[in-house]
């Protein structure tokens, strides 16, 4: 079974730009063009719940998401719109905390891991 096989799932990335300035002159966080369609497999890693009593609980998701090697892709980057395998579409939005290139002999794929909170 070859890696395309098991790319299942279909996302839109946003890759950030460079160089926006906001309204007091200071960097603001703006995105590119997104990139739709793109073939991709998301996983849910990890999870913690942080509860208090005095306090309301948080859940942190973390996941990862396996894309070809030619796909751009970069940290900070917005992954939004994921269809999985049963056509149904995940609205949440995620950002790419670490971005990992798995190599052989040349880039194989990449790893991106993401991070949702709730």
């Amino acid at each position: 079974m070859s890696f395309d096989d098991h790319l299942i799932h279909t996302c839109t990335i946003e890759n950030p730009a460079t160089g926006s300035i906001g309204p007091y002159n200071n960097a603001s966080k703006a995105y590119g063009t997104p990139v739709t369609g793109v073939r991709c497999r998301l996983v849910e890693a990890r999870e913690r719940i942080w509860n208090d009593e005095l306090q309301e609980s948080v859940i942190e998701s973390v996941y990862q998401l396996f894309v070809k090697a030619d796909v751009t892709i970069s940290e900070r980057a917005k992954i939004s719109l994921v269809t999985m395998e049963d056509a149904t579409t995940i609205s949440d939005t995620f950002e790419v905390k670490e971005l990992l290139v798995r190599r052989g002999r040349s880039a194989h794929h990449k790893m991106a891991v993401l991070e949702r909170i709730s």
